[in-house]
């Protein structure tokens, strides 16, 4: 079994995500050549997988064939569901039966969720039903962005009582004050593939040869040639002691461009050790300074995926009837609030982003895992003077959020699965720009309603009479 796993695991590896087409090759071995091409386009690389568990197998001679039951439906199947409702059985992957509820049939294995099972085969392995998260509508949100530019309602799933109250507030200020103002600095998702030699003098000559700028610009249009959907914004290298890293960022279109870039990553691995004319010892897909599915201060100063910058001014009269505080209270309680931050040591200098980005990405089909990038972000709020000779004191409030790594799409992944998708088309949204500037303004709502409902004392008892019904 370890053998097996070890094999399916390298070609994956190797080939990466199925488009559910089938290999075009007739042996094992072209299967193989072709995956280690480096003139293997993206579709074709892609399209290896369709095989690639049936070729692992063969190639373990003697290997004893996988257990599965008569009842049992698996990988290669049209319906790939591990949950049986005509027997109520449930089985694992090797046939075992899974002891179940009454319950378990009623809400995850229900009859549309097991019917449905060939819509999540790309998606979800050992599929056996769906779990229903609950969705709450916040809106009318008013955005004056460059891609969102008219009032949203927008989805957000949550069991956490209150929030989807918060962040409601926060959009009826913002709307109220005359929107909120967005805007896109960049796009670019990173993958840094990792080159290990013997010595710190090897590696700094490989650091030297892979810095030049032209080879820079060469290995650039090689990545785009051979990557469809792919625009490559940056190639950093960084020498860490006999480590070097070839961090790579892309532009990927209306995906986030995970998997692309890993696409991306594994050509310039193969390219290098065929263009550098020395030995590369060791290299791997990933030696960390990706910093995926982590907050890290990469995230907050560089940048991963959108980076979005966001502003408004809520006048002192939407701030005093909408959020209970004035201004200059408010202000003041947020800069004590970010300072304290500091010195824990904290790289979100936020309230809470991380509760709207989790809800957001969770109902609009985007990685929930990605919020742990997302979250890396800075929110500001300071006096406004609607005239210079206003005093200080009587002024608006002033807003505002830099999130320099929010990971959204609106092809790939799951984003399309069927509930995703239906909830994601109450925002009308368009295209996956227009969707960053959203979620960027949801964000901003719950930072407004949050340190407003603690400055004036309210966040106890809204969560007790919301939460206690």
């Amino acid at each position: 079994w370890l053998k097996r796993f070890a094999i399916v695991h390298h070609i994956h590896a190797i080939s990466f995500r199925c488009s559910g087409q089938h290999c075009p090759h007739k042996s094992q071995k072209q299967h193989q050549s072709m995956a280690l091409s480096m003139s293997a386009t993206d579709s074709a690389r892609r399209a290896l997988c369709a095989a690639a568990s049936v070729a692992a197998r063969g190639a373990v001679r003697g290997a004893a064939p996988l257990a599965v039951a008569p009842s049992q439906r698996f990988f290669g199947s049209k319906n790939l569901c591990f949950s049986d409702r005509s027997t109520r059985i449930l089985r694992n992957r090797t046939g075992e039966v899974v002891p179940t509820t009454d319950a378990f049939w009623e809400y995850v294995a229900d009859e549309q969720s097991v019917n449905d099972a060939a819509k999540y085969q790309n998606n979800t392995e050992n599929y056996i039903g769906t779990v229903k998260y609950p969705v709450g509508l916040i809106g009318p949100l008013k955005i004056n962005g460059e891609h969102a530019k008219r009032e949203y309602h927008v989805p957000m799933a949550t069991h956490e009582g209150a929030l989807l109250a918060s962040y409601s507030r926060g959009a009826k200020a913002i709307t109220m004050a005359g929107g909120c103002n967005v805007r896109i600095k960049d796009r670019s998702m990173l993958r840094a593939p990792v080159f290990f030699f013997d010595n710190i003098a090897h590696a700094n000559d490989f650091y030297r040869f892979c810095n030049d700028p032209d080879m820079k610009a060469k290995l650039s249009a090689h990545i785009e040639k051979n990557v469809n959907h792919c625009k490559v914004t940056s190639l950093r290298i960084i020498q860490t002691d006999r480590k070097v890293h070839i961090s790579i960022g892309i532009d990927s279109d209306a995906a986030a461009g995970q998997n692309k870039v890993t696409y991306a990553g594994d050509i310039v691995m193969q390219t290098m050790k065929e263009w550098y004319p020395k030995d590369i010892p060791e290299s791997y897909i990933e030696g960390g300074f990706n910093a995926g599915k982590r907050v890290s201060v990469l995230h907050a100063l560089l940048g991963k995926g959108h980076s979005v910058v966001i502003d408004t001014v809520i006048p002192k009269a939407v701030c005093e009837k909408i959020l209970h505080t004035t201004p200059y209270r408010l202000q003041r309680f947020q800069k004590m609030h970010n300072r304290t931050n500091e010195f824990m040591g904290g790289i979100s200098c936020t309230a809470h982003v991380a509760n709207g980005l989790a809800a957001f990405y969770i109902a609009n089909g985007q990685d929930p895992a990605c919020t742990a990038e997302s979250q890396a972000a800075v929110t500001h709020f300071d006096l406004w003077k609607d005239t210079p000779a206003m005093r200080t004191e009587d002024g608006s409030l002033y807003a505002s959020m830099t999130l320099n790594s929010l990971i959204v799409a609106t092809v790939g992944g799951g984003v399309n699965l069927p509930a995703f998708k239906a909830a994601r088309d109450l925002t009308g949204v368009t295209n996956v720009n227009e969707l960053a500037e959203i979620c960027a303004a949801v964000a901003l709502c719950g930072e407004l309603s949050f340190y407003a409902a603690m400055e004036s004392g309210e966040f106890t008892s809204a969560h007790w009479n919301m939460t206690h019904k």
